[in-house]
């Protein structure tokens, strides 16, 4: 589905927000069906992730949903992957075989909030996972539950 001009507009200020605050780290992928936008990042070990967001057709009205793009992210017990693990992970449903994470409650979503924003949790996220993999605590000891 092709953007409209309000949706082009918003995306533009979403390209220049990103580019701004992390250059050439920002990939846009834009197929004809799916626009998505990757961010290579590398956490405060040197552990380097990619995140992935998925912009929804009628963006910025819903939530984008957020990955951690590559393999399955592991527990901090061997064999275990994160979504096995107990507690709450703040992990969301995998796709295309990566695995989603939580950044926002879609119901508290507004049209005011922006790509960058999200980003900013997945990075946040990827600081607590690899907390949980240095010390084997649950993610939930290092992210707070998100209100309504």
């Amino acid at each position: 589905m092709p953007w409209s001009n309000s949706q082009q507009k918003r995306l533009a200020m979403e390209k220049t927000l990103l580019e701004k605050y992390f250059g050439d780290r920002v990939s846009w992928i834009s197929p004809g069906h799916q626009t998505k936008v990757e961010l290579q990042i590398s956490c405060s070990n040197d552990k380097q992730h990619t995140l992935l967001i998925y912009i929804p057709d009628d963006f910025p009205n819903s939530c984008p949903n957020m990955v951690v793009k590559g393999p399955m992210l592991r527990s901090f017990i061997p064999m275990l992957y994160l979504h096995q693990y107990p507690g709450d992970n703040h992990t969301g449903h995998n796709i295309d075989g990566s695995s989603g994470i939580c950044h926002f409650r879609p119901s508290l979503w507004t049209s005011s909030n922006t790509l960058y924003q999200i980003f900013m949790k997945g990075m946040i996220w990827l600081e607590a996972y690899e907390a949980h993999l240095r010390t084997g605590e649950p993610m939930s000891r290092y992210l707070s539950e998100m209100d309504g």
